[in-house]
């Protein structure tokens, strides 16, 4: 396929507000009016429940790894491409998914933070680089119970995991752009956290 065709093709498939949808299909409840009233898995976990959330999660997992994955098998020449040691056309279809997650041109081009279609993308790209960074993450959250916290630090992880393991410099400019606008988008949790307002995660189980 035409890379130009499946990055408008994935920034679409980004685009798509998994939380939102759900929320309405299942609950009758706009995400956007409750909790953070942000449109990623963790709010649709504290406000929809653990089922629904969980759901979220992976869709928007699949948003970033189904074109990536498209896109490198479509240009990988040998098998030792699938290893992590990608390609431009892969990165860029990447950016258009995680573009359209954050940007949804359904929500006023408004959106999620970008975690969860991230680690789509460099589960595809990066996957040993990508499970350090959970790592990271998992251990902060388990200290912190702060998900932004835990994002941001595991975020600023990526690039230098990447750069450890594959020597990749377009992947690893990639991951810092990526961590960098992660950082920002997480802008009001970082205030919230300066000021001791910040809520440590929670979840609706019902």
């Amino acid at each position: 396929m035409n890379t130009f065709l499946l990055g408008i093709t994935a920034y679409f498939l980004g685009s798509i507000p998994n939380a939102l949808w759900i929320g309405k299909v299942f609950k009758g409840i706009d995400v956007r009016e409750h909790g953070s009233r942000n449109t990623g898995s963790t709010n649709a976990a504290r406000v929809l429940g653990a089922k629904l959330g969980i759901l979220t999660l992976i869709l928007d997992i699949c948003k970033g790894a189904l074109p990536t994955g498209v896109a490198l098998l479509a240009h990988a020449d040998t098998l030792e491409n699938l290893t992590g040691i990608s390609n431009t056309d892969a990165i860029a279809v990447g950016i258009a998914a995680i573009i359209g997650h954050s940007f949804s041109i359904f929500m006023k081009f408004k959106g999620g933070k970008a975690v969860a279609t991230t680690v789509g993308v460099f589960t595809v790209l990066a996957p040993v680089a990508l499970l350090l960074t959970a790592v990271v993450f998992f251990t902060v959250f388990g200290i912190s119970r702060y998900v932004s916290l835990s994002s941001i630090i595991g975020a600023s992880s990526l690039p230098i995991f990447i750069y450890a393991f594959y020597r990749n410099i377009p992947i690893t400019v990639f991951g810092l752009g990526i961590a960098i606008l992660i950082v920002m988008k997480h802008r009001s949790n970082i205030e919230r956290i300066r000021n001791g307002t910040e809520s440590k995660f929670t979840i609706n189980k019902k």
